[in-house]
């Protein structure tokens, strides 16, 4: 996972998790774009992030979305910080939005998702 540099948040890809070890409880597999985004303390570079939907991973599948919240780790000035993830993925529109919170401070970066071809069950 990169984090801050300088002031900058680049790709985070919590989530972004590998397949193997996880097919039993793979939902789906979504590719997301996320826009370049910033508040006055952070900036997000734009990304394009692959997210496997795996319930054993810590996702929620409900009848309208995908969801996960969990805490991560952030690289913060070349100093490890805790911070807290929260990602929501529409399952009728394919609109995303992720949250990352931290020391007080958060940015929320809202995306688009598609299907990606999966072994998993299809949603």
């Amino acid at each position: 996972m990169q984090g801050i540099r300088n002031g900058v948040l680049a790709l985070l890809a919590l989530g972004a998790l590998t397949q193997e070890g996880h097919a039993q409880t793979l939902v789906a597999a979504l590719e997301c774009d996320f826009p370049l985004a910033s508040t006055d303390d952070w900036s997000v570079a734009a990304s394009t992030l692959q997210y496997y939907i795996d319930t054993a991973g810590g996702w929620r599948v409900n009848q309208d979305s995908f969801s996960f919240d969990g805490p991560i780790k952030i690289t913060i000035g070349g100093k490890d910080t805790a911070a807290s993830l929260s990602i929501t993925i529409s399952r009728q529109s394919g609109k995303a939005t992720k949250t990352l919170s931290s020391e007080g401070k958060s940015l929320t970066v809202s995306g688009e998702c598609k299907k990606m071809e999966s072994s998993g069950r299809k949603f």
